[in-house]
């Protein structure tokens, strides 16, 4: 009888001691999950600095390598603007298709072509739409893009296509088909803000309108500003978490979608995004570059920098978690493998999407209301 109790004994000894045993030696111990303001993080202090592993030294340096060789390839195509940026969106467009594709692993050639036509249709109508009510092709592709639109019967035959497939292939399920016809339009319309805000600008200065391929200041920096402005108030919003984050980082926001995101990482980036992206667009507008065109300048402007500096950061955390709860739904780590350190295409656009169309949003309105033609019927249409 005692041998037996002895038994139950080392069996219950055991069992405590099983949440914090390592199941063999490379397993590495999981931390404890703690309150907002448990006691130990309290007597840690919210914003004392971790320890870097070599792996994460190695990552990071990989990561502004990427960066710097993608801003040298991205920002002269920015200014140049035109089709030189036309041509690089629609490569990139191009890799996002293929990449979407790749997370239900139905990649075939059908497929393919038939989701980038649905993407393309979507992100290219302004031209379309243009060029078919007045008959004409204009040499300048600024001239194409002078508001976003959503279109409902490009939107309805990509959906047709979309189910079709599900005929032709035995494993394209509708699920698939909605996963597709969701990444279609949110994808889509992005590219299509992606144009806008570089093209429309152009139209709100007065000394900007000069013939295709003639690069002057007027017509390369001046329109630029505005998603410029968007681009690096979304990169440091992602740059001021990441970094924070991986000093500061004690407390975890969303550990079922990103398991690295804290909340140290999400209000340093939002601070410093605010502050940088406001200053910058105070000093652009001093400057004579107004995010919003000659009509408004910095007396009757500056709340709309805000406005807008408040609005980015916020929306590109939003779209960072919800592309990385579609990658923890499909089960993969990267939308891609083209940027070292970054992963793909919409690994870097992600955040950007999401800051593009509600900037895209608010300018359309503010242009709208400014020039007097502003609905809620028409927009909402």
């Amino acid at each position: 009888m005692k041998k037996k109790d002895d038994v139950i004994e080392v069996v219950s000894v055991a069992e405590k001691d099983v949440e914090t045993m390592p199941i063999n030696s490379n397993d590495v111990e999981t931390p404890v999950r703690r309150g907002f303001f448990s006691k130990k993080e309290k007597n840690q202090g919210f914003f004392k600095k971790n320890e870097l592993s070599s792996g994460a030294k190695k990552s990071m340096l990989t990561r502004i390598i990427s960066a710097i060789v993608g801003l040298i390839i991205v920002v002269p195509a920015i200014f140049l603007g035109d089709w030189i940026y036309f041509a690089i969106i629609t490569f990139a467009m191009i890799i996002a298709c293929y990449e979407i594709l790749g997370c239900t692993n139905r990649r075939t050639f059908f497929t393919v072509i038939v989701y980038f036509l649905f993407v393309a249709s979507i992100a290219y109508w302004p031209l379309f739409k243009t060029m078919l009510n007045e008959g004409t092709f204009v040499s300048k592709i600024d001239h194409y893009y002078q508001q976003i639109i959503l279109p409902i019967l490009v939107t309805i035959i990509g959906t047709f296509f979309a189910f079709l497939l599900t005929v032709i292939y035995k494993d394209f399920t509708v699920h698939d088909a909605c996963f597709m016809i969701a990444m279609a339009i949110l994808v889509g319309f992005g590219f299509q803000c992606l144009f806008y805000l570089r093209y429309f600008p152009i139209t709100k200065f007065s000394d900007a309108s000069v013939d295709a391929w003639k690069f002057t200041f007027s017509n390369t920096v001046k329109p630029s500003m505005l998603l410029v402005f968007v681009i690096i108030s979304t990169f440091m919003t992602d740059t001021g978490a990441y970094f924070v984050g991986v000093f500061f980082g004690k407390n975890k926001m969303n550990e079922r979608i990103s398991p690295k995101k804290t909340w140290e990482g999400f209000v340093g980036g939002v601070v410093i995004s605010f502050v940088l992206s406001t200053t910058m667009g105070i000093v652009a507008t001093v400057f004579g570059c107004p995010l919003f065109g000659e009509t408004y300048n910095l007396e009757n402007n500056w709340y709309l920098i805000l406005i807008l500096s408040l609005l980015v950061p916020l929306f590109a955390t939003l779209g960072d978690f919800v592309f990385s709860s579609i990658k923890r739904y499909w089960g993969i780590k990267d939308y891609g493998k083209l940027i070292p350190g970054h992963g793909g295409v919409l690994d870097r656009l992600d955040s950007i999407f999401f800051s593009v169309i509600v900037a895209s949003i608010f300018v359309f309105m503010l242009s709208k209301i400014s020039d007097g033609e502003f609905d809620w019927a028409g927009f909402l249409i």
